[in-house]
């Protein structure tokens, strides 16, 4: 899979328009942190803060969402399984931008839930800037792992579990989060499916050398 995403990942216009709209998000972010750490008020929990650091995050997912369509729009026009991908792709990311958020939140209150997000936020921001390039086999293991978020997040919200010890609050963050989370395994079937569709109505490798 590493040699494969090598040889993929080459800095093409449409990779450095990805690139750099995940570094204006990880910009905002960093912002973002330095306000909680040095105890900003405009920096946490509110309702109307979350929107604004979302807007500025989300800035840079559009931009590199105008760069990449812009680039292959006539593609993505006719190949819906490699538009599918390209969605699949942006809303990992935009997940991973939203859990970064969650990590600045709970980094004074939660050390746990923190680290949690500090590991989930990299892995889906990675996950969703190589997902284009990622063979269909690995398609199942994004969309368990999705469902694996989504499922953490109503137990926790349900249970108080340990190390938390504490039912976690329904926060406009999270909220948005798990409708992306949810978007993103509707996304992923519907990919699988059609990637099923297309092996079956592929002839066998042996005929078609025949043939």
């Amino acid at each position: 899979m590493a040699r494969n995403l090598l040889r993929h990942l080459h800095i093409s216009t449409e990779f450095a328009f990805l690139l750099s709209g995940v570094f204006i998000m990880l910009v905002a972010w960093a912002l973002n942190l330095m306000g909680v750490i040095s105890g900003e008020s405009d920096s946490g929990h509110g309702a109307s803060d979350v929107y604004l650091w979302l807007f500025l995050m989300f800035q840079g997912l559009a931009f590199s969402m105008v760069g990449v369509v812009g680039l292959n729009y006539r593609e993505l026009m006719v190949n819906t399984r490699l538009a599918r991908r390209y969605l699949a792709a942006f809303l990992l990311i935009a997940d991973g931008g939203l859990h970064l958020l969650a990590f600045n939140q709970h980094l004074v209150g939660s050390v746990f839930v923190a680290a949690f997000f500090a590991v989930v936020a990299p892995v889906q921001i990675l996950g969703g800037i190589t997902f284009p390039y990622q063979q269909p086999r690995f398609d199942v293991a994004w969309l368990l792992f999705t469902i694996f978020l989504i499922g953490t997040y109503l137990l926790t919200r349900t249970f108080p579990i340990w190390p938390i010890g504490a039912v976690e609050d329904i926060d406009p963050l999270g909220v948005i989060s798990k409708l992306i989370e949810f978007l993103t395994v509707g996304v992923l079937i519907s990919l699988m499916r059609s990637e099923s569709k297309q092996r079956l109505s592929s002839p066998p490798a042996s005929l078609t050398k025949t043939i």
